[in-house]
């Protein structure tokens, strides 16, 4: 057998190797020559260099894709299989529904008019901030309109929003739609929170399809929509009330009522019929008619009917219950809701509230005798010609002064003032219409004060 040359000669790089005997002492290393340099020698006689084998990154990464890019690509096509199904079936609606989640909405305007027992003419308008540049168009969307603790189950209404392209703040909602009342008592709950409460919350909710370019996700909007309400009419008030000669309706007493409304919604209420109180107990009523209430100041003409038989029959329970006022110079009038009609039909709900809310009105007293006083005496052209005279220097002409806010200082003047129009006062045939029920002396003694408290004034 031939010798094999591919065997590598074996080097001993010990000194002592050189002393070796045997088959197994391989060649002695030239001198100067070590292991790794001789290795090196050996392969570079073979055709190969260590030093051309070093390579860079870059040739390195080719080299290996080369080798590996079938396994690669499998890979890439598995990841893929499972990626853009999930991108696009969860990742996509996930993140429309976080926009749609972070979004801001609010109440800028609404309306709830012809309210009927069943349904009411609604309008909704909210602004809509998705806070992302790109616009996002929305098919149309069904919105249940309910009380949070209530859930949407039990919502009192629902609104059809059309479909719209949305690009930063914009406005969605329904004007002027018939509105069915599906759940009255939610709706109840929902119109008590908006007269007794600073702030109400309106709750919607509803499903529809986003479209974020041709990337098509279901979105559910659930919010709640935060606004001021009506804050139990704070501020309500009587002004220019005065005593009138009883008309065919029975009403004996006009004035003027404001009803403030600190939120954004219009409320078509209809025409209120209010128990008229001092203390607890009921001296009349007062009407309110095609009664509106606009964002603002509301201001209505109010007549009433005061029962003055009770009156008096109950005036030292009036008196006791007015005493703290009187002080000041102001009588209390506290009015609650008997009922609220629109369009001659009874109201319910609306009724159901009100009646719940006791509005007090500081009625001054100066005021209320002045207007009376003019209203029914001055009803009577004769008697009032006697008060705008002030020729001859009387006593009626010094009260005709008085009604001009002129008037004397004498103390015996006014008695004597005052005694002239009590006089007068209980001769004229309104006022004996308007107290036909009182006893005649409680109503001698009231007409007395009243007179000279007026020639004071």
């Amino acid at each position: 057998m031939g010798e094999n040359t591919n065997d590598r000669p074996a080097y001993l790089t010990s000194d002592d190797a050189k002393y070796s005997l045997g088959v197994h002492r391989g060649p002695m290393l030239p001198k100067g020559l070590n292991e790794s340099s001789a290795l090196e020698q050996v392969e570079s006689a073979r055709g190969l260099s260590l030093q051309s084998q070093k390579r860079t990154r870059k040739e390195k990464l080719a080299r290996h894709w080369k080798r590996f890019w079938c396994i690669y690509l499998f890979a890439n096509i598995i990841f893929l299989t499972i990626f853009l199904p999930i991108f696009f079936l969860v990742a996509i609606p996930a993140i429309s529904q976080l926009v749609v989640d972070k979004s801001d909405l609010v109440l800028v305007r609404a309306a709830v008019m012809q309210p009927q027992p069943s349904s009411i003419r609604l309008t909704l308008q909210s602004a809509l901030d998705l806070k992302i540049a790109l616009p996002v168009r929305i098919e149309p969307i069904e919105l249940d309109l309910f009380v949070r603790d209530r859930g949407a189950s039990s919502s009192w209404g629902e609104a059809t929003i059309p479909g719209v392209t949305i690009k930063g703040n914009t406005t969605l909602g329904v004007s002027d739609t018939h509105t069915p009342l599906q759940n009255l008592s939610t709706w109840v709950k929902y119109v008590q929170s908006v007269v007794f409460q600073k702030e109400s919350t309106l709750s919607i909710k509803g499903t529809t399809n986003s479209y974020l370019g041709a990337l098509k996700s279901k979105v559910t909007m659930d919010k709640d929509v935060t606004s001021p309400a009506l804050n139990q009419f704070t501020g309500f008030s009587i002004s220019d009330s005065g005593l009138v000669a009883r008309r065919p309706d029975g009403t004996n007493l006009v004035g003027n009522a404001t009803l403030p409304n600190p939120s954004v919604l219009t409320l078509e209420v209809g025409t209120i019929v209010l128990d008229v109180k001092s203390g607890d107990l009921v001296i009349g009523n007062a009407t309110l008619t095609d009664v509106t209430l606009v964002p603002g100041s509301n201001t209505f003409p109010l007549k009433g009917i005061l029962d003055f038989g009770t009156i008096f029959s109950h005036l030292e329970e009036v008196l006791s219950s007015q005493a703290s006022l009187l002080k000041t110079g102001n009588l209390t009038l506290d009015t609650v809701t008997r009922s609220v009609t629109w369009n001659g039909t009874r109201v319910p709900y609306y009724t159901e509230v009100m009646s719940q809310l006791t509005l007090p009105a500081n009625v001054p007293i100066a005021g209320l005798l002045k207007n009376s006083i003019h209203n029914l005496i001055g009803s009577s052209e004769e008697i009032s010609s006697l008060l705008r005279s002030s020729s001859q220097n009387s006593s009626l002409g010094s009260i005709s002064s008085l009604l001009n806010n002129t008037g004397s200082s004498n103390t015996s003047s006014l008695k004597s003032e005052g005694s002239e129009l009590a006089s007068k006062i209980k001769s004229h045939v309104a006022v004996r219409d308007i107290l036909r029920d009182a006893h005649p002396v409680k109503r001698d003694m009231i007409i007395d004060s009243v007179a000279e408290l007026y020639a004071k004034l």
